[in-house]
């Protein structure tokens, strides 16, 4: 049996080292641990002193969300840690049964992960499409955010904040914000891309893939990978994110504990 210890600034780099192997896989728990401990904390699992996974529950978005990264037999003691309700849980698919057991009332959803490299980028430019960074646009983002009925609403200073905080690329059609796109983890090793949303109204006219394009320009500009998680099923965005030269690397469930969320 592991035995498991709460990470602290004391063990902290001894974590990150064994992430370092890895930065793409563990990428959320080498950002976090790093950029906002505050809101991190880390249940680590080591056995023979080898890390055998972790589990990671991060507090500052408005759901706790949770990563659960682990070999089979470590991932039933880490489950332990976990909220006990209304949360989001990343997970490789293979540790699905030890989620349900745990939590026998969850929704899980398939995600693809994809990449790109700089050297395989296809992106789409246009001139409709600038860089966040006004409180105008800040504006325009709350506007586009109240037509997304799946997520909560925030209020002006929260977008203020995201744009301040994160590059993000939006669609204007006569001054109005229809679509954008953004990266919510910069590393020199990974950028993460995310935050992917178009207006209903102004569907299927490929403004998320020239949003989408915009971002992966810039996070190629800054690291070696840019990365995207999308729903298995969402064939019409797969098709898209393809096109621009992202492709399929992996799997991640998106589990849903209690919030009613779906990715």
């Amino acid at each position: 049996m592991a035995t498991i210890i709460r990470v602290d600034e004391s063990n902290a780099p001894q974590i990150l080292e064994s992430l370092r192997v890895d930065v793409m896989k563990h990428v959320f728990a080498f950002y976090d641990l790093q950029h906002d401990p505050e809101h991190t904390a880390i249940y680590a699992a080591f056995e023979n002193k080898k890390l055998r996974g972790y589990i990671l529950i991060y507090t500052a978005l408005e759901w706790t969300s949770v990563i659960l990264e682990s070999d089979q037999t470590s991932a039933k003691q880490l489950i332990a840690y976990a909220p006990e309700d209304h949360f989001i849980i990343h997970t490789p698919p293979d540790l699905s049964t030890i989620i349900k057991t745990r939590f026998p009332h969850s929704q899980d959803y398939l995600e693809d992960w994809m990449t790109v490299k700089k050297e395989e980028a296809r992106p789409v430019r246009s001139n409709l499409v600038h860089r966040l960074s006004s409180p105008q646009d800040s504006l325009e983002l709350a506007k586009l955010l109240t037509t997304r009925s799946d997520r909560p609403i925030g209020d002006q200073n929260k977008y203020d904040e995201w744009i301040r905080r994160m590059p993000m690329y939006g669609v204007f059609l006569d001054s109005e914000l229809v679509a954008y796109a953004g990266s919510f983890i910069q590393l020199p090793q990974v950028w993460m891309i995310g935050g992917v949303f178009t207006n209903p109204t102004f569907r299927n006219r490929r403004y998320a893939t020239l949003a989408t394009s915009a971002i992966t320009e810039e996070a190629l500009r800054n690291a070696g990978i840019a990365a995207l998680f999308v729903r298995s099923d969402n064939y019409a965005a797969i098709g898209a994110y393809g096109k621009i030269g992202y492709r399929k690397i992996g799997e991640k469930l998106w589990v849903d504990v209690g919030t009613g969320l779906r990715p």
